[in-house]
């Protein structure tokens, strides 16, 4: 274990200043430390404090608090402080330094917070122990306090486990608790026997007290290691423990010390690793680990902070990278480079035993069990179960992945991962050969983790590459080649795959749609553009770029003219590195559209088009609005797709989805669900894609019959009308085939009319409609079909044909009608020419001729040369035969045919033969025929074509001029030339006295020698500029020995020289000198090689072989090699010998050996170099002793460098002392003067300069607050006041913000100006008034405007200062009504408003009511305003209207019965519309917990109504008459009381107006159901059906509730009856109900209608619940109970209330009840 002393953050005091608590956030880079004045210090990780902040006392101006413990929560962004006055704050401290710091929570306690502990893995629960023995955890997200526990004992510490789910808590009496957070398990596991203060748990509990024990306890509480120093004196208490976060080391405070333990786990057992004693440290208070176990904070009693750096070792790694062991399952890995760190952590707690880092980016390291991977730039980590051979290798080249090659395995792991992602085999290990890609861009959220994609392709053989998916294990694609694959690569998303084979043919694979395309057929370079879709690829000379790869058709080509190299993205944009041999080219992408791949990927539509829409519309743009287009379909964003059609300019898309999108939001208007939820939606995208069938099915379903034919109408495709009209039985079908027809022909479709026709049998109407509609093959067609033999019809059949230029159909119908003349007009027009022949053989034997040419001519334009040469013989066409057998290249009939021609007709097509012949060699046939066509030029180039140069120069000279043999050779040789003949070339060139181009060409060629050979026999004035030219190539080249050659042959030795001389070559630089130079030339060559061997010692004897002296002195001078140098100058040159005590000198200046300097600057006789040299150095004693002795004139100079040298670091009484001792008085003043030292500048100038002591005084310029305050004293002393006044006036806030020592000087200048000048003194007053005022000193300037009669001013001040008491009392002094009553006014109005600004409600009361409500209610706590006017009835009702007004505004009619509930319910008039509305409102839905609530208002309500007989009371009787049926059917159907409930249930259908009708019938007739009342059941339940139909569909279903047969001559409401927006069961409920309806419909043992019973009054029969006879109108009172009417004979009343029931119905309620339900008295039943 080391330990080693980093650094003090905060020093000792003498004194007690406790350290009280310090923490580290959970990312460890804030360290938060508590000091005895209760404030908290936040630093860095580098221990640099970065901020403070005081805490807050729980009541304001309560100070006498402590601050107990400090705690950061797991994201590291709160801190939560725990203080000694019953409170714990929680600060949100935001995640950079100097954000704002606010409370986010507090709980406040019984008693005193004594410690607390935030666990790591609980973000919203804080554990914290009290003096009164509670444990309670602070609940985050609802800011109240939970008792976990309770103890008898005050609680002393708090800890919790590594894993945060269980913690511990130590006592006063020496108990520890266990208790388990998840399922609230409490143990009490151990009595230690001191007070455990220094309690943790890591690997085992720690334990430690005042009894000098250390324990460690297992988690049940056994003992499982003891360390005991009671018998050391020097052990006192033992303080605070703290475990590292490994668990595995625990640091304990003691008194001057600390004691380290180390757990081992091999043996298993605690060792003391070390104890460290600092002296004067005293007791250790405050005890934390840094987060990643590097560091241990320790703050002591009296109030120092030290950081300690504790591990087990360190290693270095590559020169690059430092391992900390912080415990031996956790390292620490910091870059030195740039100090970034990682921390390693096996969670298994194995020993890490070797660590490897890759690329300076990947870490592995392995344990006994396990693989460690992690990326050390994004801190992501894995560990996973791993055993193996040590062969491994490992590949990072895929992002976010880690390939592991073993035995002919690859495993996969993700990095954060700790499961193998997937495994495959494959003998290719090449990272070129291997892809794997992680895509989570379609991840939002958790739910969506299953949207992620993870691909893998890789070789299965040579030939076959598997991508397989790796979250399934499956195959997702297996491609065969026919070549072998040299490069494969996955697109950052994965859903396409390039690949290459060793042909270079570039291929991509589209894995969603299995499909593969070939891009380029030869690619030297391919790669995707990092986390895009864009494709890079390079093709020879040309750059190949695609934006789109979905459209492999739209590629940019950029022409380039070297090899890419790479890719470079960055903020910046994307460019292609080209290297182009001397340099690189960089051509920037389109950032834009590469943008735009990676938004279209990630499906962030609306960034997608953000990029597309400023951009100008290309052919890669459109195809990526095509792309982003489909892609919104796709994802059913039809906005976004709506815009992408407009940008195509597709109007007609575009229009469409405006339409749809219009339907969307006509659908969500109404139904409030999404717009593509509606079927009307989905069939219009069904028939957007074409899906014309999907969409009728669609609409079909939904019995949409008239949309679905609308649908084809707008398609105008009948047929698929009709079939669906005949499929549904429409009833306008014979009108739509009708209609058809008619459209058929109105729109001039005669084939489809004919098609009609021709299915209905009649073929005459077919006929004429196809000949109509101008389709007369149609109509020939039919006629052939059905062996019509209609002349007439045919001869229109023929006629249509040939005027529709069908000639030869119209030939042959000619022909049936025995017109040949019209049959061989047509047949030829037709290019029908075999049957025009055969017809002109049997009617016109004359134009046969005619006929063969122009079949001849019909031949040629269809390229059928070789036919129509025979035909144009026949003819007699014998130049067309001729081109045409050239043509079809049939030479021998064509030369045939040529010898009956003229030689001015035979020139051209002889010399179109003659090159046939040359192109086939057969060179004597060729020459003969280009002699026959006059082609000199052809012959010759054909013979030098083929080597036949004598043959060529014969018959050039005998057959052509002499410029144009010129003119044929000088091409003919750069011909050869091209070809690499370069001699017949020369030769060629020399025939014609081309000599210049002959050299050309050897040089281009590099052939020097017999350039030069040229150069010297041609062009002699040339010959050194080639040979220097020559040089310098063959230096470019490396061939330096032919590079000599030349330049000696151009004269240019000393080139040759510089060459060698550049190449360390010295020994050929020394020949070449010796050769061509002279001395000098020789010395130089000699003197630089001499430098080469400085190093080796050599290099002066190598000049002194030379003779050269001076340059060997020089020399060994430049080398330092003084000794050499002397020895030389000594024997050689003693001339130079103080030139080498100078240079010596000046050498051990720079080696600061000062001493030797001085001694070499003497003896080469420049003493004052060495003074400048100590005065250089501020050794201006030095200086002095040698300027004394060698150079006194120095002197003066030197005191004044030392004085300036004491001024620039502020030692003034020593700068004094030198510029006096320098006789420099006036530069003392003046020094003192420029630091603003005037008592020191007064005090020099008139020990040493008095003519100075006037301009030191000056006040003008003193500067700085204090400097003229002692200007203004002096002033006053020397009794001159005007001045001193002015002084004391001149400082102002300007100068200072010590607002004290402005109030003091202002007030001393007014007390001057009240003595001394009492003219202005008013003025004074008034000055200084105003500015007291803009200090904020209202009191003292309200003194002073008091003092001179200025009461108004005086109260403007108290009234700013916000002291309105004694503001009124100076109102109450001021003597004068009016002016006391203005100013009166004015304090009352400005009370005001400090009051309302300050919400200070009590205060406003007496001044302002409307004021003091209004603050009440400001915040929006209803609650809390009512409590706080809760004893103040008038205020109480003003606010509870408002209350409940906006709670019913706002729809919270629960809380606003709740409010009434607890404040009461008073009877004024202006609550009685909010009653109606809560009436309304509840009734609607009925919900049990409202009607509870409701019932209680009403009845505070009616007991506050005074009037009983109003219309209002009697409104409000029949609601809570409703609402008691309502409460007393939940409680008889909560008691089982069966029988009460139906008949409450039948009551209410007389209130279906109030309340919610569906829902009262059906509650009735299920009730009556279950009842056996099958009559009431079948008509309530026959009519709640018929609700729910009318509420389903309130168009057609509203018809139903039109029969009320039933229910006439009952009191249930029948009319204008309020539905419901849906239904309260469900379609299965409903179903069921109308098969019970049904079943009893057919009964006809039930009667199917109301019971009745007989009216008192009158005998008729009536509705047995009706409560008034219809007939007599005699009426009965209901029921308290049920609602019934009350019978006579049956009735009994309540005791107290006195309201009726029927006895059977009461007794029957109270068998499970006590009171009375209206008045909730107690009653017995009555017999």
């Amino acid at each position: 274990m080391q330990l080693r002393y980093s650094k003090n953050l905060q020093p000792a005091v003498d004194g007690m200043q406790k350290i009280s608590a310090i923490t580290w956030s959970a990312n460890g880079m804030r360290l938060a430390v508590s000091t005895a004045d209760r404030v908290v210090h936040l630093y860095d990780d580098q221990g640099e404090r970065k901020d403070k902040f005081p805490t807050r006392p729980a009541e304001k101006g309560q100070m006498s608090y402590v601050v107990r413990a400090l705690a950061f929560s797991p994201d590291s962004t709160r801190l939560a402080v725990a203080q000694s006055d019953n409170i714990v704050f929680v600060y949100k401290l935001g995640t950079e330094w100097g954000e704002k710091k606010s409370i986010c929570n507090k709980f406040p306690q019984s008693s005193a917070v004594t410690c607390m502990n935030w666990p790591r893995t609980k973000a919203h629960d804080i554990i914290f122990g009290l003096a009164e023995g509670k444990v309670k955890s602070g609940q985050v997200r609802s800011n109240k306090a939970a008792t976990l526990y309770s103890s008898e004992s005050y609680v002393v510490s708090v800890a919790s486990s590594i894993d945060g789910e269980t913690i511990i808590s130590g006592h006063l009496d020496g108990t520890i608790y266990r208790y388990t957070l998840e399922n609230h398990q409490l143990a009490k596991i151990v009595a230690h026997p001191s007070v455990p203060y220094a309690l943790d748990w890591g690997e085992h509990i720690c334990a430690a007290g005042n009894d000098g024990k250390v324990i460690f306890y297992t988690d049940d509480g056994n003992v499982f290691q003891r360390f005991d120093y009671s018998y050391d004196t020097s052990v006192k208490e033992f303080t605070v423990a703290a475990f590292n976060p490994a668990g595995d080391t625990v640091v304990i405070g003691n008194f001057n010390k600390f004691f380290v333990y180390g757990y081992n786990p091999k043996r298993p057992e605690w060792v003391e690793k070390l104890v460290k004693n600092i002296e004067n440290l005293y007791s250790v208070t405050a005890l934390c680990w840094k987060p990643d176990g590097s560091k241990v904070v320790l703050g002591s009693l009296c109030g120092s902070v030290d950081v300690f750096e504790i591990c087990l070792r360190k290693a270095r790694y590559k020169g690059k990278f430092e391992f900390t062991y912080v415990s031996i399952s956790q390292v620490i890995v910091k870059e030195l480079a740039s100090s970034l760190k990682v921390a390693i952590k096996s969670d298994f707690g194995l020993e890490i035993n070797k660590i490897n880092i890759y690329q300076d980016r990947y870490v592995v390291a392995h344990t006994a069990e396990t693989l460690l991977l992690g990326d050390l730039e994004t801190s992501r980590l894995s560990e996973i179960q791993w055993r193996g051979s040590g062969k491994e290798k490992y590949d990072f080249s895929s992002p976010g992945v880690c390939m592991i090659f073993n035995a002919g395995e690859l495993t996969l792991v993700e990095y954060g991962s700790n499961e193998i992602l997937g495994n495959c085999r494959t003998e290719q290990m090449s990272p070129h050969l291997i892809s794997a890609r992680l895509n989570y861009s379609r991840v939002k959220s958790e739910e969506d983790y299953h949207l992620a994609i993870k691909i893998i392709a890789f070789l299965l053989d040579p030939h076959t590459i598997c991508v397989q998916d790796l979250k399934t294990g499956n195959s997702a694609a297996l491609i065969n080649h026919d070549a072998k694959i040299d490069f494969l690569e996955l697109n950052a998303s994965a859903t396409k795959l390039l690949y290459r084979d060793k042909r270079r043919q570039l291929m991509l694979y589209n894995i969603k749609t299995q499909t593969k395309s070939t891009l380029l057929q030869f690619c030297s370079y391919v790669q995707w553009v990092p986390n895009s879709d864009v494709v890079v690829a390079q093709s020879r000379n040309n750059l190949n770029v695609w934006y789109n790869i979905d459209d492999p058709d739209k590629v940019t080509v950029y022409n380039i003219k070297g090899e890419v190299e790479e890719i470079e993205r960055n903020k910046n944009g994307t460019e292609v590195i080209v290297n182009e041999g001397m340099s690189t080219v960089s051509y920037a992408l389109d950032e834009p559209l590469i943008e735009f791949g990676f938004a279209l990927e990630s499906r962030n539509l609306a960034r997608a088009v953000e990029i597309l829409e400023p951009l100008n519309n290309t052919p890669e743009i459109e195809a990526n609005w095509k792309a982003l287009a489909e892609i919104a379909l796709e994802e059913q964003n039809l906005r976004v797709a709506e815009q992408c059609y407009s940008a195509l300019g597709d109007v007609g898309k575009s229009r469409y989805l405006h339409k749809v999108n219009k339907l969307c939001d006509k659908h969500k208007a109404e139904t409030a669900q999404e717009g593509i939820q509606s079927y009307l939606v989905q069939a219009k995208l069904s028939a957007l894609e074409k899906q014309f069938h999907r969409a009728e099915a669609i609409l079909l379903d939904q019995n949409d019959v008239e949309e679905a034919m609308e649908m084809y109408q707008e398609l105008h495709r009948w047929d698929e009308i009709i079939n669906i009209a005949e499929k549904r039985k429409h009833p306008k079908l014979h009108d739509l085939k009708a209609n058809y027809f008619n459209w058929l022909l109105q729109t001039n479709q005669e084939e489809k009319a004919a098609e009609v026709k021709a299915r209905d049998g009649d073929y005459p109407g077919a006929i004429s409609l196809y000949l109509k509609g101008k389709l007369p093959a149609r109509a020939a067609a039919l006629v052939s079909k059905y062996n019509i033999n209609n002349s007439d019809i045919m001869e229109k059949i023929a006629s249509a044909l040939q005027a529709a230029e069908m000639h030869e159909k119209a030939g042959e119908f000619f022909e049936k009608l025995d017109m040949p003349d019209k049959a061989l007009e047509s047949y030829v027009k037709g290019n029908a020419y075999r049957k025009a022949v055969d017809l002109a053989r049997r009617n016109y034997p004359t134009y046969i001729a005619k006929l063969e040419e122009k079949w001849g001519d019909y031949l040629v334009s269809q390229k059928q040369m070789d036919a129509s040469v025979n035909h144009f013989i026949e003819a007699g066409a014998y130049q067309k035969a001729i081109e045409a057998a050239i043509n079809a290249r049939q030479w021998t009939k064509a030369v045939q045919l040529l010898g009956q021609q003229s030689q001015d007709v035979a020139k051209p097509y002889y010399k179109q033969i003659a090159k046939h012949y040359a192109d086939i060699r057969q060179l004597d046939q060729a020459e003969k025929f280009y002699m026959k066509a006059g082609a000199f030029n052809d012959v010759f180039e054909m013979l030098t074509s083929n080597n036949k140069w004598e043959q060529a120069y014969r018959f050039a000279c005998k057959n052509m001029p002499d410029t144009e043999v010129t003119l044929l050779y000088t091409k003919q040789a750069q011909k050869l030339e091209s070809e690499g003949l370069l001699k017949e070339a020369e030769k060629m060139y020399l025939t014609v006295n081309e000599a210049d181009m002959a050299i050309n060409m050897y040089k281009k060629a590099q052939q020097y020698d017999n350039m030069i050979k040229l150069v010297a026999k041609y062009r002699k004035e040339l010959l050194k500029d080639t040979h220097i030219y020559l040089a310098q190539q063959f230096d470019a080249e490396g061939k330096f020995k032919e590079a000599e050659h030349h330049f000696v042959e151009a004269g240019a030795w000393k080139m040759a020289v510089d060459i060698y001389r550049k190449k360390n070559m010295w020994d050929e630089a020394l020949r070449l000198a010796k050769a061509y130079g002279g001395p000098k030339e020789i010395a130089e060559v000699a003197r630089k090689w001499a430098e080469t061997h400085a190093g080796k010692g050599g290099g002066s004897d190598l000049l002194m072989k030379q003779g050269l002296v001076e340059a060997a002195l020089e020399f060994e001078v430049e080398q330092r090699n003084y000794d050499a140098a002397f020895r030389l100058a000594e024997a050689h040159c003693r001339h130079r010998l103080n030139d080498v005590h100078l240079s010596y000198a000046l050498y051990l200046e720079d080696e600061n050996r000062w001493k030797e300097a001085e001694e070499e600057f003497i003896k080469a006789g420049r003493a004052q170099e060495a003074v400048n040299m100590y005065e250089h150095q501020g050794d201006f004693y030095s200086a002095l002793r040698v300027a004394r002795q060698y150079c006194p004139d120095m002197v003066p100079e030197i005191l004044s460098s030392q004085a300036k040298y004491h001024i620039d670091r502020g030692e003034f009484p020593k700068a004094e002392q030198c510029l006096l001792a320098a006789k420099l008085p006036e530069k003392a003043v003046e020094m003192y003067a420029n630091a603003r030292m005037r008592n020191d500048a007064i005090r020099v100038a008139k020990d040493h300069a008095p003519h100075l002591v006037s301009r030191v005084i000056n006040v003008e310029e003193a500067t700085g607050a204090e400097d003229m305050k002692q200007t203004a004293r002096v002033l006053e002393q020397s009794r001159d006041y005007v001045k001193a006044i002015n002084a004391y006036l001149s400082i102002s806030q300007d100068v200072t913000n010590d607002f004290d020592l402005l109030e003091e000087v202002w007030e001393r200048a007014v007390q001057l100006a009240m003595t001394y000048d009492k003219d202005r003194c008013q003025q004074i007053i008034m000055l200084v008034s105003q500015r007291l005022k803009g200090i904020q000193r209202y009191d003292a300037a309200a003194d002073m405007y008091a003092g001179i009669g200025q009461y108004e001013e005086a109260i403007k001040c108290y009234i700013e200062g916000k002291d309105f008491k004694r503001a009124k009392e100076m109102v109450m002094s001021i003597k004068n009504t009016d002016i006391e009553a203005k100013l009166r006014n004015l304090v009352e109005n400005e009370e005001k408003k400090y009051l309302q600004a300050k919400g200070d409600y009590t205060g406003l009361m007496p001044l302002d009511r409307n004021a003091a409500r209004d603050i009440i209610i400001s915040g929006g706590d209803w609650e809390g305003a009512l409590e706080k006017v809760k004893g103040n009835p008038q205020m109480l009702s003003e606010i509870l209207l408002k209350c409940t007004t906006h709670m019913t505004e706002e729809g919270h009619f629960a809380q606003a019965l709740k409010i009434f509930s607890v404040y009461g319910s008073p009877a004024d008039s202006a609550f009685f519309t909010i009653y109606k509305t809560l009436c309304v409102e509840v009734l609607a839905e009925c919900e049990d917990e409202e009607i509870y609530d409701l019932r209680t208002v009403l009845k505070l309500l009616l007991d506050n109504m005074y009037d009983r007989n109003s219309p209002v009371t009697k409104e409000f009787e029949r609601y809570f008459r409703i609402i008691q049926l309502l409460y007393l059917k939940g409680t008889c159907k909560n008691k089982n009381q069966r029988g009460l409930y139906t008949k409450i249930c039948v009551s209410l259908l007389r209130y279906t107006n109030e309340v919610r009708v569906d829902k009262a019938f059906y509650d009735a007739g299920v009730a009556c159901q279950e009842e056996g009342w099958l009559n009431m059941a079948f008509i309530f339940l026959n009519r709640y059906l018929d609700i729910a139909d009318a509420i389903q569909d309130p168009d057609t279903g509203a018809a139903a509730l039109g029969d009320n047969t039933d229910f006439e001559g009952t009191d249930i409401p029948t009319s204008n009856i309020p539905l419901p927006d849906n239904n309260i069961t469900d379609n299965d409920t409903r179903d069921r109900l109308r098969d019970w309806v049904l079943q009893v419909s057919m009964d006809h043992r039930v009667e199917q209608k109301l019971s009745t019973r007989h009216c008192d009054s009158c005998g008729a029969e009536i509705y047995i619940a009706n409560l008034q006879c219809p007939n007599c109108g005699f009426a009965w009172e209901p029921c308290l109970i049920t609602g019934f009417p009350v019978m006579r004979g049956s009735e009994v009343a309540c005791t107290n209330c006195d309201r009726p029931a029927n006895k059977n119905e009461w007794n029957a309620y109270l068998l499970s009840n006590s009171s009375c339900p209206w008045c909730s008295s107690i009653q017995s039943q009555a017999f």
